[in-house]
């Protein structure tokens, strides 16, 4: 397929700008902001690249009626075909979106954010692999008839150390204070239903990660998870603590123990049972772009 002339004044970039318009299409829209320390050292440098990618015709950004609100982009139809193609997978595994106007745009930031922070942290971690990430427009078109629970995503996270290869599959629910405890309580005995009838979209034994704004909403949703019976396999944890290459820290309450006692320290993450606890060294804040990372493993997914 053939992209843009040398007439636009740019050029692609490779791997780089292939490992882009697939995170890109993977995610749907982002943000510079939510997904530059996957590539780039600053944000700055990250938006000149966006740039030319757009110039090259492979991904555009959405109108914006507020100029101090961050710009949204997306893949458009070439590059989504272009991406495809070169990183031979399947178009389906790939999203160009027509319009962010009826998007919910601080789930789709929070998300992006979250899968930001996986990626960045197996860089540390390299035995820990993404095995699976599905956001949930992926999640509906395979979804059975008679299920309408939908995570906000599916994630398998898989460990090579030690004999043989073991894995933690997450249900992922992210919250930003708009839902109703009732509605928590409601997806909470719904996850029952589902976890005593069958797997949960192929994953073996999982756990539901419940991501909240705040300390004083992690406690209220904590017990309405509870009261609605899932507490036993249901993790919280607040949301900027697990972002910028901290997604495998011990920032996680076990449900039970956070509805009990609101003031628990947390003592959870999403690595337990997969390799040694990581150490308050490994969890020191490094460079954005992790610099000297070699580039194959600077893919979204394996």
């Amino acid at each position: 397929m053939t992209i843009a002339s040398p007439a636009c004044g740019a050029r692609l970039n490779l791997p780089r700008d292939l490992e882009i318009a697939y995170a890109v299409g993977r995610m749907g829209a982002v943000t510079v902001a939510d997904v530059y320390a996957l590539w780039y050292g600053s944000a700055h440098t990250c938006r000149a690249g966006f740039g030319r990618l757009s110039r090259l015709g492979l991904i555009r950004a959405f109108p914006r009626t507020d100029p101090r609100a961050p710009a949204w982009h997306s893949l458009t139809h070439p590059g989504l075909e272009w991406a495809a193609e070169q990183a031979r997978c399947d178009i389906r595994e790939l999203r160009a979106m027509e319009s962010v106007r009826r998007a919910n745009l601080p789930a789709l930031s929070c998300r992006n954010r979250l899968w930001t922070s996986l990626v960045l942290a197996s860089r540390r971690h390299p035995h820990v692999h993404i095995a699976r990430f599905q956001p949930e427009w992926q999640l509906r078109s395979i979804t059975p008839p008679d299920q309408r629970l939908v995570p906000d995503a599916m994630l398998t996270l898989l460990s090579s150390l030690g004999d043989g290869e073991q894995q933690r599959a997450w249900a992922v629910e992210l919250d930003g204070a708009t839902e109703r405890l009732s509605v928590w309580r409601a997806k909470a005995a719904g996850y029952v239903a589902v976890r005593d009838a069958k797997r949960l979209y192929g994953a073996g034994p999982w756990q539901l990660l419940a991501l909240v704004p705040s300390r004083r909403r992690a406690h209220t949703v904590a017990a309405s998870i509870t009261a609605g019976g899932a507490g036993a396999f249901s993790f919280i944890g607040i949301t900027a603590d697990l972002e910028g290459a901290r997604a495998f820290d011990r920032a996680l309450w076990p449900c039970l123990a956070l509805a009990d006692d609101p003031s628990a320290p947390p003592a959870a993450s999403l690595v337990d049972g997969l390799e040694s606890p990581i150490s308050e060294a490994d969890q020191r804040s490094r460079s954005a772009a992790d610099r000297g990372v070699p580039h194959e493993t600077a893919r979204i997914l394996p």
